[in-house]
């Protein structure tokens, strides 16, 4: 079972919220929490110690009032850009207190922007007044971090419906929400950290999850007197004159991500290979003797889409039974797929994986793909900014690693070789999806740092393989949010 985090709709999170014995401890520990992570980014990125809050008429306002409460102790100058209107009584209570502090009220905006205008609970249109805030704050440059959620954006389905806070960072609280990961809510959020601000056990485990958010998993274990089949076989079928190079990515990458041989069959010339992989032309008995060995099998990328492939697909996908990887040209309609296969499309393969000629809304569509999961008993990887990992009978689990730059020619292929490296060295189909998914996305981070996300080609993630394995190692895939 992997340990993880509910994602859940704004109207649960207000839900739990209210059976709660509300009290003001709530918005002091969730105001002292936003003040922390703000202290903390302003000295990462060398800031200076100004700070301006954005603060609306509710609670998230009475949140920004406490966090600039601890800012003022920290030594950093404040002012507040308020919101006219009758504010909730904890609202002005702690904004009492931030005037008694010697908090300003009213400037320009500068230095780092807390966004305290709109909570959870916002739906619609901005008010003109709010929305004039946050053009302006979108239009400093400055950073800004949001308390809860970014102000302007919709916490359950991520619409925009006029404008919202584009934050560097957004401090959820309690649990994250549906909206972050849906629509446009991936370009507002930014970073993503959670922070528990004191809801009850039993509210949280009553609470009802949309998603989850995997928090850490192991590597493979490595022994030290392990040899290359210990460490993982891996067959691979894909490749052909018109797309020769994607097969050779899943078998680099397979190679990289820990496998210790990796040996695979093309069905047309693919030119040169490096000296790591083993390739055949295909030969049905070489293909039955590999299989024999394999404790993995990836089969799809640079395929093409001819009919003798799908003969082939048709003929062979069903009878394997080692863990398997399928990806690109033999993510089709009406196949037979192994139980406990794990399908890796995009989002234009995953409407022909499931025979559909137009996009539904993204709510209908993780329906269908969860049916699909179920009936077909297989995993789903749905690559995109966020990943979505569903698996037959359970809410999605949500991959936040990557960097933009990671759309390119060739880097799904790479998963494809990962994924079937984590499995061939042991790992449960669901445990290489979701580990895979997360390596892959930390070295486009790291290859976006030296090659930046114009530059990024699906090669560099597996150059930057081993600084994802690094930061794993270390850090236990505690992500980016905690």
């Amino acid at each position: 079972m992997i340990e993880s985090i509910k994602v859940v709709a704004a109207e649960e999170m207000a839900r739990i919220e209210k059976g709660e014995k509300w009290h003001e401890q709530f918005m002091a520990t969730a105001g002292r929490k936003v003040a922390e992570a703000a202290i903390e980014f302003a000295a990462a990125q060398k800031l200076l110690k100004k700070a301006t809050l954005l603060v609306g008429k509710g609670n998230n306002g009475g949140d920004a009032y406490v966090a600039g409460i601890h800012l003022l102790e920290a030594g950093f100058q404040v002012h507040v850009i308020p919101v006219s209107g009758e504010c909730t009584p904890l609202n002005q209570k702690f904004g009492e207190q931030f005037r008694k502090k010697q908090g300003r009220i009213g400037g320009e905006i500068e230095g780092l922007v807390i966004d305290g205008l709109l909570g959870t609970g916002f739906k619609g249109r901005v008010s003109e007044d709010v929305a004039h805030l946050i053009e302006q704050a979108n239009g400093s440059g400055l950073p800004i971090i949001a308390i809860d959620i970014p102000s302007g954006l919709h916490g359950t389905t991520g619409k925009v419906d006029s404008v919202a806070i584009r934050a560097v960072e957004t401090i959820a609280l309690g649990l994250p929400k549906m909206g972050f990961f849906l629509r446009e809510g991936w370009n507002h959020v930014g970073k993503l950290r959670i922070v528990d601000f004191g809801l009850s056990k039993e509210a949280v485990a009553g609470a009802q999850a949309m998603a989850y958010l995997p928090l850490r998993l192991e590597l493979p274990r490595v022994v030290r007197n392990r040899h290359k089949y210990q460490a993982g076989y891996v067959v691979g079928f894909g490749g052909s004159k018109a797309l020769p190079g994607a097969i050779k990515l899943s078998g680099l990458a397979a190679l990289k991500a820990g496998a210790g041989i990796v040996r695979i069959f093309h069905p047309e010339p693919i030119g040169e290979v490096p000296f790591e992989l083993i390739c055949n032309d295909w030969d049905l008995e070489n293909w039955q003797e590999a299989l024999k060995k394999a404790q993995a099998v990836f089969v799809g990328p640079g395929l093409g889409r001819s009919e003798e492939r799908l003969r082939w697909l048709k003929t062979h996908l069903k009878g394997i039974q080692q863990p398997i990887v399928i990806d690109a040209d033999a993510l089709l309609p009406n196949l037979t797929f192994p139980k406990n296969a794990i399908l890796t499309p995009h989002r234009g393969e995953v409407l022909r994986l499931l025979g559909l000629k137009a996009a539904p809304e993204e709510e209908e569509l993780f329906v269908k793909i969860g049916q699909f999961c179920d009936k077909k008993e297989v995993i789903v990887v749905l690559k995109g900014a966020p990943t979505f990992i569903f698996t037959p009978r359970s809410k999605p689990l949500l991959i936040l690693r990557g960097d933009p730059g990671m759309a390119t020619a060739g880097a799904g292929d790479v998963l494809t070789g990962i994924i079937a490296a984590l499995l061939a060295q042991g790992g449960s189909a669901e445990e290489a999806a979701v580990l895979g998914a997360t390596l892959h996305g930390i070295a486009g981070e790291e290859a976006a740092k030296e090659k930046t996300s114009y530059c990024l080609m699906a090669s560099d993630l597996i150059a930057f393989l081993p600084a994802a394995f690094r930061q794993t190692l270390r850090d236990k895939l505690r992500g980016n949010y905690s």
